[in-house]
């Protein structure tokens, strides 16, 4: 399974390593494209950020594919090598995102409407592969659901033994469970705070 995996983000990583590339060493046959984009986004980003840091902001098309060609390269090689796999493919999904947000439907003939369309599809499934790959934990349980299960397991437990207590115990160990529920209730009640607290400085 990992050696699949393994493969699998090679193969990805190679196309985003390729095209990255391409754009870095010849930015101008991508400028076309990019042009509307920077268009509608730039002046956006330089009025969302600080004074400081929107003075470098590119509005050049040419440099602004020059750099999104280099986050392609990045979250490539980040996949392909497997160093920061998850890192790279959210570098990866990033660096589409122009190109979906360029693409349209619109042509002169149906078959540059049907070439814009396969383009698009093909742009949001590799968007669709970079986002899995960004999630991709090695086949060991996420952070999360070791939470949730230690949670579960934690709750059942302090269930179980209240019930053997009560049973072995009578009325005294009736409101020894009691008071052992009213405990696993807590601790629950804090272990989803602990948890909601993750999963809010996770990215």
């Amino acid at each position: 399974m990992n050696l699949v995996r393994g493969i699998g983000r090679l193969l990805l990583g190679g196309y985003f390593i390729v095209q990255g590339a391409k754009a870095v060493k010849d930015p101008a046959q991508f400028a076309p494209a990019a042009g509307p984009i920077a268009q509608r986004f730039v002046p956006l980003a330089q009025r969302t950020l600080p004074p400081e840091a929107s003075a470098y902001v590119p509005e050049d098309p040419d440099t602004l594919v020059r750099l999104n060609g280099a986050l392609s390269v990045l979250g490539g090689l980040g996949m392909a090598t497997g160093l920061g796999r998850r890192g790279g493919g959210y570098l990866a999904a990033a660096s589409l995102v122009p190109h979906v947000l360029a693409a349209n439907a619109q042509g002169n003939t149906e078959a540059e409407k049907q070439t814009m369309r396969a383009q698009l599809l093909k742009n949001l499934a590799l968007l669709g592969a970079a986002l899995v790959v960004s999630q991709d934990t090695a086949g060991q349980p996420s952070l999360l659901w070791r939470a949730h299960d230690t949670r579960k397991r934690l709750a059942t437990e302090a269930e179980r033994t209240a019930s053997i207590v009560a049973r072995r115990t009578g009325n005294t160990g009736k409101a020894l469970a009691k008071d052992i529920r009213h405990f696993k209730r807590q601790a629950e009640l804090q272990s989803k705070l602990a948890l909601k607290n993750l999963e809010s400085a996770l990215p």
